[in-house]
């Protein structure tokens, strides 16, 4: 560990006593901020889906288009002030693409709506099963596992997908995740799930809307999160602040490489 971010621990530590005075309860009205901007969110989407306006939004940034079929994975925050206040939260809203080549959108389909695979497609998902499914209709559980000297994070998350075609080159998807459930001590014999809505609240609801296009070879991914989480406590803004702002962009950026590793891997065993 950097000496910067040893030193950040001790006092952390020190500071709060295990990270008990962190622990918070999730408030109603903050829930009902974070619905109405994700419903915002979902309607310029549909503007998109349904033929309005470009399919993706990369495609309104040229320069940012090409980077991305040249390889870079593209994550930005979709609006201007991200994250956005809300009563006793935070609103983060970030955007990203990933070129997939040589793949199809069968196979991008399979990879994103597989759950009993996803803990193998995706490293911070340590379990992963399918609950039901009715044709484009998914529900499926998660346990993901985030290792952080800092904060270290354990959540078990049910999402319900809904997927859509859009002609014969596109497809969206709707992912809700509403009940998350923090975990301590996982894996040990001590192991237990806090209360719905109860916990440090660094994620305390997440919805993602994938849009996937045939592009030349292969498929154009975009994906654009929107999650909660808390504010930021005023005694703890230096150690928290940065993780809370830093964590949705760097799940999104893991999440389309690992999806675009995912299809090479199922590339090569065929």
């Amino acid at each position: 560990m950097q000496p910067t971010r040893r030193a950040l621990l001790i006092c952390f530590s020190a500071a709060s006593a295990g990270s008990a005075q962190l622990k918070v309860d999730l408030d109603p009205r903050t829930v009902g901020d974070f619905k109405r901007y994700s419903r915002q969110v979902e309607s310029e989407l549909n503007a998109r889906w349904t033929g309005k306006r470009s399919f993706l939004s990369v495609e309104d940034q040229p320069e940012e288009l090409s980077k991305v079929l040249a390889g870079d994975v593209s994550v930005q925050p979709a609006v201007k002030d991200n994250p956005i206040s809300a009563f006793k939260g935070l609103i983060h809203d970030w955007v990203g693409a990933v070129f997939i080549p040589h793949t199809s959108m069968e196979t991008i389909l399979e990879i994103l709506q597989n759950f009993d695979r996803h803990h193998q497609y995706y490293p911070n998902i340590v379990r992963s099963k399918l609950i039901k499914r009715n044709g484009n209709e998914i529900e499926g559980f998660w346990r993901l596992e985030r290792k952080d000297p800092l904060f270290p994070q354990v959540l078990d998350l049910t999402q319900e997908a809904h997927y859509q075609r859009w002609g014969a080159d596109k497809w969206s998807c709707r992912a809700y995740t509403e009940r998350l459930l923090e975990v301590e001590d996982a894996g040990t014999p001590d192991e237990k799930s806090l209360p719905p809505n109860r916990g440090h609240g660094f994620l305390w609801r997440f919805d993602a809307f994938w849009s996937l296009q045939r592009w030349k070879d292969g498929v154009l991914a975009e994906c654009r999160t929107v999650s909660l989480s808390r504010d930021v406590p005023h005694a703890f803004t230096w150690a928290v602040k940065p993780f809370i702002q830093t964590l949705p962009r760097d799940t999104l950026a893991g999440t389309l490489r690992d999806t675009r590793n995912a299809a090479t891997v199922t590339r090569s065993a065929n």
